[in-house]
């Protein structure tokens, strides 16, 4: 088990670099997006209803397949056919696409109405509808790259096309004017850039074979979540719609803003860390001690999903401040504690979905997101009308805390797991004290005010010795860490051995 965690360790360190990159494109963006001479306040909110839409796109033309893809790529009745599958998943989901854009690009009036109340954005929805596509076929190629566990590839490419994505953004936006238009059509050039780069890789990983019978196989599987991804999708998407229809578009854009810092926990922690572990839980599935394996990833995961939360959540108005270029986005600070806090219970809820997933119970998955993405909506509309952007953040929280809680039960119920929840409840409750006591410090100056929060942050794993938290074998390794990392001029040789597992004992 020790050398399957040094491994997630490894590879979740390189998708983490890739997935930094990704939040340095979005943080470099911010200055540009928040400022007036770019993107008016209603314009940020308009993207961020369009970002919202993109996702519902993303999902509805995915089919919920990269899923079914991932579950039967280590399956060993299809292992001699993984390429020919690979061909047909990638041609299926481009016909679908390209069918459904050539369909809908003729009512992106009527979307713009319905959306914004006005047909302005009729061409910027076209541009959307076509970076949707790119995007959802980027999807296959990467879940790919994942599943052969390949991060450096997975990373490289992926930093390339942000970085073309960046620079024509920058190029169109600040230096052509081209407002919300600009954004979409760099993202379009982004994703074509990244076909080219991945296209040797693609070419050798095809057999043109189209397995039909295998693809009507994977539908069924995915049937059930392909309710269950778009409710998943709505779910996280109802806030930003609906304060766009009982609030207004400027309340949508700072909104979007601290949703989007907030974000940061998920892209450069939770997905680094989930890229790295997917393939290997499918892998774990039949071995004698996957349960203990899967109990303990849930508890190293929080423990790192909970000091990236803490780091957000104590330091929000200071980052808001360093990255907007206007004081009517200072606001956004105040839901970004709440959204962190949500984004670690849909960790938790996503690492509790493994026995669901391994004995194949997919419709009991899809309801439940159906149902929790409904109360979802329900608390917007009751909460955002009083509450405006707390309300939305407040409401997100509740329904992941709930989502969680569902989803585990009924887990357990058919796959139980020996989780060690009493670990997390404690993790959780001191960050919350530690969050409480850093509030107590908004008056005192910024130097002594970064001085005490630091040193809140610092003690969170010190405090957690005298609560029991730790085991021994587990406070060994530390020990251990610590005498193999303390010195910086190790630090290259211990990284080559990360880097090549066989130079290191496991």
């Amino acid at each position: 088990m020790l050398s399957n965690i040094k491994s997630a360790v490894r590879n979740s360190l390189i998708y983490g670099l890739g997935n930094l990159s990704v939040k340095l494109v979005g943080l470099v963006l911010i200055p540009v997006y928040t400022n007036p001479k770019f993107l008016s306040f209603s314009d940020y909110g308009v993207l961020g209803v369009m970002e919202a839409t993109t996702q519902i796109i993303i999902a509805l033309l995915g089919l919920a397949l990269t899923q079914a893809f991932t579950r039967w790529y280590w399956d060993k009745e299809y292992s001699k056919k993984q390429k020919s599958i690979f061909f047909t998943l990638l041609t299926f989901l481009f016909g679908i696409s390209l069918l459904c854009v050539i369909c809908l690009i003729p009512f992106t009036e009527q979307f713009s109405e319905v959306l914004f109340k006005k047909t302005d954005f009729s061409f910027l929805i076209k541009l959307m509808l076509i970076s949707s596509a790119i995007q959802m076929l980027s999807m296959i190629p990467l879940t790919l790259l994942k599943l052969q566990g390949k991060p450096g590839l997975y990373s490289t490419s992926n930093i390339l096309k942000l970085l073309v994505t960046l620079l024509f953004t920058i190029y169109l936006v600040v230096f052509n004017a081209k407002g919300l238009e600009g954004i979409y059509e760099a993202q379009i050039i982004g994703g074509v850039i990244f076909f080219v780069l991945l296209s040797r890789f693609i070419i050798k990983n095809i057999q043109a074979r189209f397995e039909l019978k295998i693809l009507g196989e994977m539908l069924i599987f995915s049937l059930p979540l392909i309710l269950g991804s778009i409710s998943g999708i709505l779910l996280i998407t109802f806030d930003r719609y609906t304060l766009n229809y009982l609030a207004d578009l400027t309340d949508v854009g700072v909104y979007t803003l601290g949703y989007r810092i907030a974000n940061t926990i998920k892209i450069l922690v939770i997905v680094s860390v989930q890229l790295a572990l997917s393939p290997m839980l499918f892998k774990m599935m039949d071995q004698p001690d996957n349960k203990r394996f899967y109990s303990k990833i849930m508890t190293y995961f929080s423990y790192l999903v909970i000091l990236a939360v803490m780091f957000l959540s104590f330091f929000s108005l200071e980052i808001v401040k360093v990255f907007t270029a206007s004081v009517k986005y200072w606001d956004a600070a105040k839901v970004i504690p709440v959204i962190s806090f949500a984004l670690f219970f849909g960790m938790l809820k996503d690492t509790s979905l493994i026995g669901l997933q391994i004995i194949k119970k997919t419709k009991i998955i899809g309801a439940i997101i159906f149902l929790v993405a409904i109360l979802n909506l329900f608390l917007n509309i009751l909460l955002i009308p009083r509450y405006t952007i707390m309300g939305a953040s407040v409401a997100t929280l509740i329904s992941q805390i709930i989502f969680f809680i569902v989803i585990f039960i009924f887990a357990q119920r058919h796959y139980f797991i020996p989780y060690e929840l009493m670990k997390i409840a404690k993790m959780t409750l001191l960050a919350l004290i530690l969050y409480g006591l850093s509030l107590l410090t908004s008056e005192l100056n910024l130097v002594l005010r970064l001085v005490i929060k630091t040193t809140l942050i610092i003690s969170f794993p010190f405090l957690l010795y005298p609560l029991g938290f730790y085991e021994k074998i587990e406070l060994d390794r530390l020990r251990g860490a610590w005498r193999k990392w303390r010195n910086p001029a190790k630090w290259k040789e211990n990284l080559k051995k990360m880097n090549d597992p066989g130079l290191s004992k496991n």
